[in-house]
């Protein structure tokens, strides 16, 4: 397990008390106190979330039990400012309005117990059932939004999401996990957990899913039938002795789409749309106390991702011939190598500083059809990064903290950057926060943008990174025990976005010789405010709420974004039924209108969540019943201009702006613990 993302008292290996215990023991005052969470990624220690030098959200492995969340993206879905885009393929993050259809979710860094999660062949970040970890392994997530780059480089943009896994003496032994629910959705997990007395903790666990998915969609001029399946499968391991810790994951996932999407053929059964992703990675770290109190840590992993589409072409416009098989290929093979020292100076300054290593021995990929065999495009590149960074959190007084920060990375394909980050933390009285946020961030052109190349595009290696320079005012707001406030207010200024093109070629006046290819042309703006409030009131209920406006405007032509709400409210509620035993949850998500990309908007909408729990009614059982959007509300996604088709009736193209999501569905779960 990687102990670079635990705090100090759990590198020192002290047992947690178990939550019942600790619930048994504590006074009705203090369960009703809402406390002041503490969170590790933001600064690379840990620290107060009030005194982090960032706007942050944690969510517990209590919030996803009781609230029947079943992947990330459900839990980055109710959250303030977050938002998930699903295409009937992938799920993909956006952050206080910004989630241009077609990006992989580059744009946030994703990181599971502080493992870099976000590939290098295309900066994807897996949040649906393409996400490596179960859930059910999930002890928190820690959201920390604004830029990032100051301390992790690349893609830490507008957010960095930092999954923390649950260790061996949270298991304690065995534990069993079934689920079954609409569209003949299924999921199985082993896992087994211990701590020895030696100090020796280790975690093994293995996840089996499969879905049927909706039998029958609806588009214009087809109805796919039987082609919205899914499967995965996930192995994780994670095994600690004193200052070592080794952690390791695979998992395998395939998606049938039902979309008909890149022109293929509409409600093609044999053979089908799909895609398969498969991931896995290892990460050993050492993570020592010296003397004084230096904390010195070292880091070495390596990543292996795989990317497989198959596409089924009717290139003939013949339904009586063979369909054509067209493969995509993506791959990224990566190892590096991160070190950092953390030390404390004359009581007032944490200092932080480290430099990270990362060669990409593979980036490469290709595109071809099967039979017969044609091949129209080859990639096979290496890269090296090199990164140096350097933090100071200064506490001035006990109520003023100035925290300063600067990372320099270099890459083979474009050159260095350079990016700060500064944040004054002011506390006038004890219950309230003020924080003034500044920072830069980057997102480094990947392989398949600089160097990809096929019969209708062409590369450009003298691509830059896109930019970001972001100012935010937070205030947080304790009233009393109970209740907790947070406003936000920012400005985020994006240059160098990187969009597709077009080269016209040597004949300016016919299209045959066109190319697509990647160039820095866009820009954009993002300001907004942010509300959230959290409270815990008598009889044990517990709320959060949260509302988010975000105007995004693109820099040239200062119209909205595609795929960029401007009104975002969330509302969370959980109430004991019987003891601490049984609860009942609510969870209500809504989003305005969205502009397509075809000049379209998909409709507004509110969708409501609802789920029973109960923990311990049986020794080491617990048993959950969820229903998703309860009140069945017909809704849709914008999608990017991939989702294109020939009609089957009209014989001309369609292009589809957006995607249609499940209805009313539920899950039933339970598990076993021995």
């Amino acid at each position: 397990m990687s102990l670079a993302a635990f705090p100090l008292q759990m590198i020192r290996g002290e047992e947690p008390e178990p939550a019942l215990d600790r619930l048994k023991k504590l006074s009705l005052a203090e369960l009703l106190e809402v406390k002041v969470a503490t969170v590790y990624g933001a600064s690379k220690h840990e620290q107060k979330t009030t005194e982090a030098p960032s706007s942050v959200s944690i969510v517990t492995q209590d919030d996803i039990k009781k609230h029947g969340h079943r992947t990330l993206a459900d839990i980055l879905n109710s959250l303030r400012g977050f938002y998930v885009t699903y295409d009937r393929g992938y799920s993909y993050m956006g952050v206080r309005g910004f989630n241009r259809p077609g990006d992989f979710g580059g744009r946030v860094l994703l990181m599971v117990d502080g493992h870099r999660l976000n590939d290098a062949g295309a900066d994807t970040a897996p949040s649906g059932t393409d996400f490596p970890l179960d859930v059910d392994l999930i002890d928190r997530v820690e959201v920390i939004r604004g830029p990032g780059s100051s301390l992790y480089g690349n893609n830490a943009f507008f957010a960095v999401v930092n999954v923390i896994t649950r260790r061996g003496r949270d298991f304690d032994g065995a534990e069993l996990s079934g689920s079954y629910g609409s569209f003949d959705t299924w999921t199985g997990r082993a896992s087994y957990g211990q701590r020895f007395t030696n100090g020796l903790e280790f975690l093994v666990s293995g996840t089996l899913y499969d879905s049927l998915g909706q039998d029958r969609l609806s588009f214009p001029e087809f109805v796919a039938e039987n082609l919205d399946g899914s499967w995965a499968r996930q192995v994780f391991a994670s095994i600690s002795y004193k200052d070592f810790s080794l952690q390791g994951g695979f998992s395998r996932r395939q998606k049938d789409w039902p979309t008909a999407a890149y022109y293929t053929i509409p409600n093609s059964q044999a053979p089908r749309l799909f895609t398969r992703d498969e991931r896995a990675y290892a990460d050993l770290t050492f993570q020592r106390e010296c003397g004084d109190e230096w904390l010195v840590a070292a880091r070495g992993y390596c990543d292996h991702f795989q990317f497989d589409g198959y596409y089924p072409y009717d290139y003939d416009a013949d339904p009586l011939t063979t369909p054509t098989v067209n493969r995509d290929l993506g791959i990224s093979t990566s190892a590096g190598l991160d070190v950092s020292v953390n030390k404390t100076l004359w009581d007032s300054h944490q200092l932080t500083a480290g430099g990270e290593w990362r060669h990409d021995f593979e980036l490469g990929g290709g595109n071809w059809d099967v039979d017969p065999p044609a091949t129209y495009a080859a990639l096979s590149r290496s890269a090296d990064n090199l990164g140096l960074y350097a933090q100071d959190e200064w506490r001035i007084r006990k109520n003023l903290i100035v925290n300063a920060g600067v990372r320099y990375d270099h890459y083979s394909g474009f050159g260095c950057t350079v990016n700060p980050r500064a944040a004054v933390i002011y506390s006038p009285w004890e219950p309230s926060s003020f924080k003034f946020l500044y920072g830069q961030a980057f997102r480094a052109p990947n392989v398949y943008e600089l160097y990809y190349e096929s019969l209708g595009t062409r590369a450009n290696p003298g691509l830059q990174p896109e930019t970001i320079r972001s100012y935010e005012l937070v205030w947080e707001q304790r009233f009393g025990p109970h209740w907790r406030t947070s406003v936000s207010a920012f400005w985020n200024d994006v240059d160098g976005l990187i969009n597709q093109d077009v080269d016209p070629g040597a004949d300016l006046v016919s299209p045959d010789d066109d190319r697509l290819f990647f160039n820095n042309v866009g820009s954009a703006v993002a300001r907004g405010i942010e509300l959230e409030v959290e409270g815990k009131l008598p009889g044990r209920w517990r709320g959060l709420a949260s509302y988010t406006f975000a105007d995004t405007q693109d820099g040239t032509s200062r119209q909205r974004l595609n795929n960029s709400p401007q009104h975002l409210a969330k509302l969370n509620l959980s109430v004991p039924l019987w003891r601490e035993k049984i609860f009942a949850s609510l969870e209500l998500q809504a989003m305005s209108r969205r502009e397509t990309v075809t000049g379209n908007t998909s409709a507004p909408y509110a969708i409501a969540n609802f789920t029973l729990f109960s923990r311990e009614l049986v020794k080491g059982l617990e048993l959950s019943a969820s229903l998703y959007n309860l009140l069945d509300q017909r809704y849709t996604h914008p999608v990017s201009v991939d989702f294109g088709y020939i009609g089957p009736i009209s014989g001309n193209p369609v292009v589809l702006d957006t995607v249609r999501q499940d209805g009313r569905s539920f899950r039933v779960k339970l598990t076993y613990r021995f």
